[in-house]
């Protein structure tokens, strides 16, 4: 959710409301989308304008869990699932702001202009899967759930999020965390490792403001406005309310917040409650009572269907004053004189806090107020019971967040990507395996509305074709054998029946890649054909082989160069010829590891030249690793729907978009790819080996056209005598009678 302007509210006040804390020893519970989005914003040093580089957020999720993990501090995490109905109209006003952002973004703006990437969420998942760590996802909006299950581990709760200085709940926001581990001494002198941060207190809190009771908090929020009712609504009341002075230049919104805890001093929640629907007419007043009482619903929940999921056992919690009765409060009041307006106005004062501007791909807590204009996009969609079977799956991490929209509001909101713009967004080209997934979870003839971009900036739906393919339910998936399944998918994503003999030649953990070029260089229409194909094979290939066989990571020259510039391989090349990519990967060495990372190592960086020439950004480019990126998700999506006939994969060992777009925009350039591969790797035989293998066997069963490239003409230079007989044209046609002009003294120069 997000409160606009709580979050700097509290940082400009910090010596009253927060406390130096050393966290070890503890258990804590971790807002999952709010901290994968501040990880990859300040710890992650990635490209993007190209895509996102997901080895190095990867990296960066693991490095935090070290953190913890060497503090004796045990997470438990909690993920978003799908949207509220009445969320819309602030996923819609987001997802413009992300389009537009997505437009702007390139390689000069990128240093000011954030756009997560789209595996954002499953790389942090992979990493929470992989590392063991307790994790559940919610149905819908998670922060009232993380606070529930923070009380009762009596533990704290790591977010960004500003709606949790409104929960009773111990809270450290993500700002104050010091990723670094210090050594502390005990009384007794013994040592621990701690994390320093500050902890947010809500009773010390309401000590500074002397009279503001607990309960009276949740109106503060809702007057504020927050993700479910904008603060327009209550126009009136403000119209009437105190304004406090600030010290310093504040804000607006500042004021608005400082004067709403000094006039909630003086009141109780049913006495505050009261005064502001008594500005409003009896019929306006049921809605805005309505709209209230669901807002302040989220902040007074006190039990969680959850805990099963992370293995904790459920205890009573104290849950005394929480219950509002709104009728009693609306049944009391008179009506306001009717020269009293009750119009509701657009919320214009004050600039949104920028320092709480956050998490954009995941929505975990932008704080802004969007407008009513969306209401288009809000439905009532029909009573529909969720399988019992897709709950626990759901709840597990397995399925998506989107899979809950699908089946509950029978829309999916594609995520924006940076694409080109002139274009169909790049999710359109998965169309056909969203149809499918639409049908077997739904199991209606509705259309699936898609939500994405249209033109620039603009967001619009769309009406997904149904699929006509013949498709089992979803309670019939679970009896259908591995083989079965497999024949689904490839008849959904059109693949020949012959591909399965290309498949059985790779590893398992690469299939999910190959069916996903396979979908992408079919439906692509701006593919860049083989190049782009090399350069995500290598980008696999390093990521997965490359990297384990030195047993670090390295993406920066300069640090590669220190430690291996001079290394030089004494070891031959075994010689042996393997049929299958299995045996050519095994044959890979490190010392052949370490030269091919030293040919390629400048692709994961950007060229300087590009920071300060945006022309040399190919978005055409982009939007082609984009359409890529969205057949990889919507592939994976397929899979798990038919519970893995293909084994998973990890994003983080696939990926690396700065390098994809690097070696794809020099492979353009070239002729013949596999010379030009041959005298890159030429001190890393092994590497070239398994690449000419993998390509050999891809190029049995995949056709691609040669990508049509406009070629630029160059102006043709004028000849000197061309140049000649157009000066005498000139000259002959100025030979006509000359006007004179007797205003003009110089006239008669242009007689003689």
């Amino acid at each position: 959710m997000g409160i606009r302007g709580l979050t700097t509210f509290i940082q400009n006040r910090a010596h009253l409301y927060l406390e130096n804390y050393e966290l070890h020893d503890t258990n804590v519970v971790i807002d999952g989308n709010s901290i994968a989005c501040q990880l990859y914003k300040w710890h992650t040093f990635s490209h993007d304008c190209f895509g996102g580089d997901y080895d190095k957020f990867s990296r960066a999720v693991h490095n935090f869990f070290d953190l913890l993990s060497q503090c004796n501090i045990i997470p438990y995490v909690v993920l978003d699932g799908g949207y509220e109905h009445r969320k819309v109209n602030t996923v819609i006003s987001r997802m413009k702001k992300k389009i537009k952002s997505a437009n702007q973004l390139n390689c000069v703006t990128e240093t000011s202009i954030s756009v997560f990437p789209l595996f954002i969420r499953q790389t942090f998942r992979d990493v929470l899967a992989e590392r063991n760590i307790k994790h559940v996802g919610c149905d819908f909006e998670g922060d009232t759930e993380t606070s529930n299950i923070a009380r009762t581990l009596n533990c704290p709760v790591l977010s960004f999020d500003s709606d949790y200085f409104i929960f009773d709940v111990l809270y450290i926001p993500f700002s104050t965390f010091e990723m670094a581990v210090k050594r502390g001494k005990s009384k007794n002198t013994t040592t621990y490792k701690y994390i320093a941060c500050n902890i947010y207190r809500v009773e010390k809190f309401l000590k500074s403001f002397n009279g503001l009771q607990k309960n009276s908090l949740p109106v503060l929020a809702v007057l504020l406005g927050n993700d479910y009712v904008k603060r327009g609504v209550f126009t009136m009341f403000y119209q009437n309310l105190k304004i406090q002075k600030c010290h310093g230049i504040q804000s607006d919104q500042q004021k608005r917040i400082k004067s709403l805890l000094v006039w909630l001093q003086n009141e109780t929640v049913e006495s505050a409650l009261k005064k502001v629907l008594s500005r409003y007419k009896k019929g306006r007043r049921n809605i805005i009572m309505y709209k209230i009482k669901q807002a302040i619903k989220g902040y007074n929940c006190f039990d969680s269907k959850y805990l099963k999921y992370l293995g904790i056992e459920p205890k009573v919690v104290d849950k005394k004053n929480v219950d509002i009765d709104l009728e009693t409060i609306n049944n009391s009041i008179e009506e306001p004189d009717e020269s009293e307006s009750h119009t509701e106005v657009e919320d214009t004062g004050g600039e949104p806090d920028k320092s709480e501007s956050q998490s954009e791909a995941e929505d975990t807590g932008g704080e802004s107020s969007p407008p009513e204009e969306d209401n288009l996009f809000v439905e009532e969609s029909p009573e529909m019971g969720v399988p019992s079977r897709f709950l626990e799956k759901f709840r597990t991490c397995i399925y998506p967040p989107c899979f809950m929209d699908i089946l509950i509001q029978n829309k999916y909101y594609c995520i924006p990507q940076v694409d080109n713009n002139a274009l169909e967004h790049s999710h359109k080209i998965c169309f056909d395996i969203l149809s499918a997934i639409h049908k077997i979870l739904s199991n209606s003839n509705e259309n699936l509305l898609c939500i994405g971009r249209k033109g620039a900036e603009g967001v619009a739906k769309e009406k997904v074709p149904i699929c006509d393919i013949s498709l089992p339910s979803y309670n019939e998936i679970e009896a259908l054998s591995n083989s079965e399944s497999t024949k689904y998918i490839f008849n959904i994503l059109g693949v020949d029946n012959s591909y399965e003999d290309c498949l059985k030649m790779f590893p398992d953990s690469w299939h999910t890649l190959l069916l996903s070029l396979y979908y992408y260089l079919k439906k692509s229409t701006t593919s860049f054909g083989w190049p782009i194909v090399y350069g995500i094979i290598l980008s696999r290939l390093i990521l997965s082989c490359v990297d384990i066989k030195l047993g670090t990571f390295f993406r920066s020259s300069k640090v590669f160069c220190k430690k291996f510039g001079n290394f030089v391989s004494d070891n031959k090349h075994n010689e042996t010829v393997v049929q299958d990519v299995k045996g050519a990967l095994d044959t890979i060495s490190q010392p052949d590891s370490i030269l091919c990372l030293k040919a390629l190592i400048s692709y994961f960086e950007m060229d300087h030249k590009m920071t300060t020439n945006y022309k040399s950004f190919d978005r055409s480019l982009v939007h082609s690793i984009s359409e890529f990126q969205s057949c990889f998700m919507h592939v994976d999506y397929l899979n798990v729907l038919f519970d893995c006939p293909f084994s998973n994969f990890y994003i983080s060992k696939t990926l690396n978009c700065t390098f994809v777009y690097n070696i794809t925009k020099n492979l353009t350039k070239r002729t013949n790819l596999d010379e030009y591969m041959k005298l890159v790797l030429k001190d890393s035989p092994s590497v070239l080996y398994s690449l000419n293998v993998i390509v050999s066997a891809m190029k049995k069963f995949i056709q691609i056209e040669a990508p049509q490239q406009v070629i630029k003409k160059r102006r043709k230079k004028k000849t000197a005598k061309e140049v000649y007989e157009e000066a005498e044209k000139i000259e002959f046609d100025s030979d006509e009678e000359a006007e004179f002009d007797p205003n003009n003294k110089f006239a008669l120069l242009r007689i003689c």
